[in-house]
């Protein structure tokens, strides 16, 4: 006779996965095709955000940023950590103020435009979340970033929604807290509609 008998078997009932909508990321069963970009967003002493390549997709565009700054004679411990903490979370709770946070934002010739503090994919909760009238622009912080005691590098990804079209617009960066200011860098269009055609799903 034995003393540890199985369990019986749980019933597991199949889930009905959602489709991600296109204004929330990109699609996880599309291969997305490379546009590299290689831009100075900002530049000063001690700090670099540059927008290196994009990744885009048929109905929308990520966004590559890396930012990394180094430190200075003057700063001492506690600026600096303190830097390392808002540099590395985006959600940190230091983003009491519009001030101390970063934005960035999109410009289009016919003057519209997208920024990831207007809280255009604000919504009550449902699912699927309605499809925003206006184009969205968001920012999630990566994992892949790190830092020191005289340096720090982080990776910001912006996903852009819809695809932009194949004419120049700008990207747009703020950050009066670390005495960014307002800053467009214009990109061009072309190559990243090229791209959206490479695009492909991972199965036919």
């Amino acid at each position: 006779m034995e003393f540890f008998t199985a369990p019986p078997p749980r019933e597991r009932k199949p889930e009905k996965r959602e489709r991600r909508p296109p204004w929330l990321g990109p699609p996880e069963d599309f291969v997305g095709a490379a546009a590299p970009l290689d831009l100075a967003l900002f530049h000063s002493e001690t700090l670099a955000i540059v927008l290196t390549d994009a990744l885009v997709f048929p109905e929308g565009v990520r966004f590559n940023v890396r930012m990394a700054a180094r430190r200075s004679e003057e700063i001492d411990d506690d600026t600096w950590w303190d830097r390392y903490e808002r540099m590395f979370n985006v959600h940190s709770r230091h983003r009491s103020s519009l001030d101390e946070t970063i934005r960035f934002g999109i410009r289009f010739s016919d003057g519209s435009k997208a920024t990831t503090v207007d809280g255009a994919l604000d919504h009550t909760g449902d699912w699927p979340p309605p499809r925003p009238d206006a184009p969205v622009l968001h920012c999630r912080r990566s994992g892949n970033s790190s830092g020191s005691d005289d340096f720090l590098s982080a990776h910001w990804p912006l996903w852009l929604w819809p695809l932009p079209p194949p004419e120049t617009f700008e990207l747009a960066v703020e950050w009066p807290l670390f005495e960014v200011p307002l800053t467009f860098t214009e990109i061009d269009g072309a190559p990243i509609a090229a791209a959206a055609e490479r695009a492909h799903p991972y199965w036919p």
